[in-house]
């Protein structure tokens, strides 16, 4: 279910700041299709809007890694990641963050999916996806407090969800952490394939 909603969601934060092209939503058909060998009618006469930006990857697209070191040596695409930032538009701390996280988003490469508690967003990610109930319970449900910013860092395949920061932070303090869940992530990942492997 949470896989459901956090794709829905990315898809139509992505629609509304005209990020897909025609392909993608193709591609959405298609994925309608096989889930229940229908086409998706609520789909069929949606149109993008005309665009001056350049064409984004479709999904059915490989594009070239983007990626990024750690600090033991190791490094992981960026396109397979994505940071899920919890905020608000009255918040004094998420107007601080902000444009350090959309800075580091900028120069990394690591895209930045806004979730607004209030519906808002703000000047550095004005296009946000309001925060629903089932939103919240998926991404909180682990113990961390409903409290903005706080920031997760999620896998866009198996849409496994690590937190990352809660409260504002400099870059330097972010590209820390970014470096220790992604280290803990990719340990977790090679636990897993040497279990999978041990028990065959």
């Amino acid at each position: 279910m949470l896989i459901l909603v956090l794709r829905t969601a990315i898809l139509m934060a992505a629609m509304l700041s005209g990020c897909l092209q025609a392909g993608t939503l193709d591609d959405i058909r298609a994925l309608e299709a096989g889930k229940n060998g229908h086409s998706a009618p609520a789909l069929d006469g949606l149109r993008l809007p005309e665009s001056n930006t350049p064409p984004s990857p479709g999904l059915s697209e490989k594009t070239s890694p983007v990626w990024y070191p750690l600090s033991d040596g190791r490094r992981v695409d960026l396109q397979d990641w994505k940071l899920v930032l919890f905020m608000q538009s009255t918040c004094q701390y998420c107007r601080q963050f902000a444009p350090v996280l959309k800075s580091l988003s900028q120069q990394s490469g690591l895209s930045v999916f806004p979730v607004s508690l209030d519906g808002k967003g703000d000047a550095e990610f004005p296009d946000v996806l309001p925060a629903t109930p089932d939103v919240m319970v998926e991404f909180f449900q682990s113990g961390v407090p409903v409290a903005t910013p706080t920031t997760f860092l999620t896998n866009v395949n198996t849409m496994e969800t690590w937190p990352l920061l809660q409260g504002a932070a400099e870059a330097g303090e972010v590209r820390k952490r970014l470096d220790d869940v992604f280290r803990m992530a990719l340990d977790r990942q090679a636990g897993k394939s040497l279990q999978a492997h041990s028990q065959e």
